[in-house]
């Protein structure tokens, strides 16, 4: 029985790491992407991401459109997690028999939109029955000097992206089948995520990262995958963490917990990256935290509190 995900992929790791010998222009598993080095100045980006009806998404509530564009999104998020730039994608797909042409041209138009705002040419792919409907996405793309998810250090400063939540609250709503008008915010960002290559080249220029990564699991097992690979910990401030109005009224007319959401959904496709630089003056990213020498900790009202790393494992 395999106990865990994370667990998983680091036995993998092992394993593929006995069995071949190292290549310094290589970089393989452990990051967003896999990175080779074509040149001086000039590295190639390579990740892989699937999709799977009922896992990742459920067609009651999620178009072929969304289904789509949000594959597509966590893709091309990883490639920006890394500082480059999205070049080409082959999409590969397992169709279910109960599926028409007309709802697999839907499924491409989710793909193309998201695609080609993001300035990532489709090259190609493959097809299979299945059954259940899967897309297997397989992203190249460029940068001239990756950022790693190893890097950081005690001293540096956390920063984050616009804000975190929503897309666990959209889920939430979707699955409930409640009035999804109420939180379009929401909603849309479960359904249609946007990867931050807005804020890629600033973040590169002005922070000059010493570690990034996509929040894709959650803002809490994300950055403890940035302390685990560096052998640090972190002190995060609650009321620092930037919250959408709309989850904040949720959370207020419920009387639950903001940091249930804000620290624990997935799919959010926002940047979180240290940096020793100290910036505040732009409103669309946020410094949260610091990196320490050890330590997991929570700063509620001036009060620190240990917290356990926890957020989405497919095999739990």
């Amino acid at each position: 029985m395999i106990k865990g995900e994370f667990k998983l992929i680091e036995s993998i790791k092992e394993r593929i790491d006995r069995a071949q010998k190292f290549s310094e222009k290589i970089y393989g598993i452990g990051d967003d992407c896999a990175v080779y080095k074509i040149s001086d100045n000039r590295f190639g980006l390579f990740s892989t991401d699937i999709s799977i009806e009922n896992v990742h998404f459920d067609l009651s509530y999620t178009s072929l459109f969304n289904a789509g564009y949000r594959s597509m999104a966590a893709n091309i998020s990883d490639i920006y997690a890394m500082g480059g730039k999205p070049v080409l994608a082959l999409v590969s797909i397992g169709i279910p028999q109960n599926i028409t042409p007309q709802m697999i041209d839907e499924l491409y138009d989710g793909l193309l939109a998201c695609a080609v705002k993001h300035g990532t040419f489709i090259a190609g792919g493959d097809t299979s029955k299945s059954s259940e409907l899967i897309i297997n996405i397989s992203i190249y793309g460029e940068t001239s000097a990756p950022v790693y998810r190893k890097g950081a250090k005690p001293g540096d400063r956390i920063y984050l992206t616009g804000n975190t939540g929503l897309s666990k609250l959209g889920l939430e709503i979707l699955n409930s089948k409640s009035a999804s008008g109420s939180f379009r915010n929401s909603t849309l960002k479960h359904l249609q995520p946007e990867p931050r290559g807005d804020l890629t080249e600033i973040i590169l220029k002005n922070y000059i990262p010493t570690s990034m990564i996509d929040i894709s699991d959650g803002l809490l097992i994300d950055l403890g995958h940035i302390c685990e690979m560096n052998s640090c910990g972190f002190k995060l401030y609650e009321e620092k963490i930037p919250v959408h109005d709309e989850l904040k009224k949720f959370c207020s007319d419920k009387k639950i917990s903001l940091t249930d959401y804000s620290l624990y959904s997935g799919e959010e496709y926002e940047l979180l990256f240290t940096s020793e630089k100290y910036i505040t003056d732009d409103e669309r990213i946020t410094y949260i935290g610091g990196i320490t020498p050890r330590g997991y900790t929570l700063v509620i009202d001036n009060a620190e509190t240990e917290i356990k790393i926890n957020g989405y494992d497919h095999f739990k």
